[in-house]
């Protein structure tokens, strides 16, 4: 596999790799389809727009929109917009990170998360310029490791690989990872998204907007066997890292919820996303 981030398995680092992207991903053609379907997008959805601002504001205090800076194309910086899905604070003094069950998520910004509605502002940066709408997830600045010359996007091939992220984490040994995610989760993502953009076009993206579409409304997934799938492509030495298999639980056993364990989302390593 090729080497897409800045550490290997080992810890080792590398340099940054060449990052190209087919004639569509810079195309003014790409940037008609992008602001077409996002202003349509945005039209047809100002009902649920509404709903959401109004939920948001009548339920928790504080500002309804969550805005932080990401990092963009060519390495220009620009404000991302959320609905504000966690409690907010002045100062914050929580994790670094969302976890499982985090009581500083909402009730409204529960559900707002487990159908990405709190990501619908977002249409917005589609037509500003700062996104498009399929491309590599935005990162905090000092958490971007790829000079990308093309905008990230709303959704993109590691966003729906990794659809169902923090069930996929909760097969690794709690004490392992953060470790699996830097080694394993990480490269992967980029190696997804590196090869996506190069290969892109105007079918490609219709395809990956309709599989966002579907996997938003269908939460239904055995995220174990996803993650190995992914694994044995993309980083087949690092399989032993899972936890064993959960078989033959006697019937009498009760199962408690498991709590605080990483939601490691794009958003992940102190990105602070919605903590504020």
């Amino acid at each position: 596999m090729r080497k897409t981030g800045p550490h290997n398995g080992q810890g080792r680092k590398h340099p940054h790799p060449e990052v190209k992207s087919s004639p569509w991903v810079s195309s003014r053609a790409r940037r008609v389809f992008d602001c077409g379907l996002a202003g349509t997008a945005l039209l047809l959805l100002l009902p649920v727009v509404a709903l959401c601002w109004i939920a948001v504001r009548c339920t928790s205090s504080g500002p309804v929109f969550f805005k932080q800076r990401r990092m963009g194309s060519n390495g220009r910086e620009f404000e991302l917009y959320k609905f504000r899905s966690m409690r907010w604070q002045r100062t914050f003094t929580g994790p670094s990170h969302t976890v499982h069950n985090d009581l500083r998520i909402t009730p409204v910004g529960r559900l707002l998360r487990r159908y990405k509605l709190d990501e619908l502002p977002q249409f917005w940066n589609v037509l500003k310029g700062d996104m498009s709408l399929v491309g590599p997830r935005p990162k905090l600045p000092q958490h971007e490791m790829l000079h990308m010359p093309y905008r990230p996007g709303l959704t993109g091939q590691a966003t729906l690989a990794f659809r169902h992220e923090e069930r996929m984490l909760m097969e690794v040994p709690g004490h392992d990872v953060v470790g699996f995610y830097e080694a394993v989760v990480k490269p992967i993502k980029a190696e997804l998204d590196i090869r996506y953009m190069e290969r892109a076009t105007f079918v490609n993206d219709v395809s990956v907007l309709a599989r966002t579409l579907v996997r938003c409304l269908h939460c239904s997934v055995d995220a174990r066997r996803e993650l190995r799938e992914l694994m044995w492509k993309h980083a087949p030495e690092h399989l032993g890292r899972l936890a064993p298999p959960r078989f033959a639980i006697p019937a009498t056993t009760t199962l408690r919820p498991q709590t605080f364990v990483p939601e490691l989302t794009d958003e992940f390593a102190g990105d602070m996303d919605d903590a504020a």
